[in-house]
């Protein structure tokens, strides 16, 4: 089914375990609407076999969802756009895209430890038999933070995105070095504090600073901090 110029607005679904399948959408814009906003991961919903092009949101959010097979070509935040504690499979973001943070951690306010607990466990269980999950290779973002998904499931350009995984960061080598006026130290120090094994670190192509920190890619790899593959 395909939409062209629709607006969709306060669409809410919550402990569904729905799958949203077979979709495009072009030039649509999405207001004040979330999926899967659920504490439970046999809740759930899926999201697959979607395309958006060139389309918008405001206000929205993509909880707790399992994504896959999904092409999103170009897309205005108009803020933050985040993700809750979703899961990715197949996922290619390209085009213009506004600022974007991937998170593991479940928004709702009723969501309660053991509750986290369970996504976590259920998000690393997904991710064993999953073979890529995100394409963020030909993206041009204003922004970008993915925590969750482990780099190598991550396809990316080797110029604008680099890994660092924990056993380098820990060495503590970057403390040392001039990363100008970029934010690569906080960052490291942010993935450091989350417990993950690795971070994928992104100069966002459409950020004013991208030449800072792409320069500052470049001196955490010839410092032998980030790789590039």
């Amino acid at each position: 089914m395909q939409f062209e110029g629709r607006k969709f607005q306060r669409f809410y679904d919550q402990d569904s375990a729905a799958t949203f399948s077979d979709l495009e959408f072009s030039k649509c814009a999405f207001w004040s609407s979330a999926i899967s906003i659920t504490v439970k991961p046999h809740l759930r919903s899926t999201v697959r076999n979607v395309k958006f092009i060139n389309c918008e949101q405001r206000g929205c959010a993509l909880d707790t969802a399992i994504v896959e097979d999904v092409l999103v070509d170009g897309f205005k935040t108009n803020g933050l756009f985040q993700t809750w504690g979703a899961v990715f499979k197949h996922v290619t973001l390209r085009g213009k895209i506004g600022r974007l943070m991937i998170s593991p951690m479940v928004s709702t306010a009723m969501a309660k430890p053991h509750e986290q607990r369970a996504f976590d466990e259920a998000n690393g269980a997904y991710y064993e038999s999953v073979d890529w999950a995100l394409d963020i290779s030909a993206a041009e973002f204003e922004e970008i933070d993915i925590r969750g998904v482990p780099a190598r499931l991550i396809r990316r350009d080797s110029e604008s995105q680099a890994v660092v995984t924990r056993a380098k960061a820990m060495e503590g080598a970057w403390r040392k070095l001039d990363l100008g006026k970029t934010d690569w130290g906080g960052w490291i120090d942010l993935f450091l504090q989350s417990g993950e094994m690795d971070v994928v670190l992104t100069a966002p192509k459409r950020h004013r600073k991208y030449r800072e920190h792409l320069e500052g890619l470049k001196v955490l790899r010839e410092a032998g901090v980030a790789e590039a593959e």
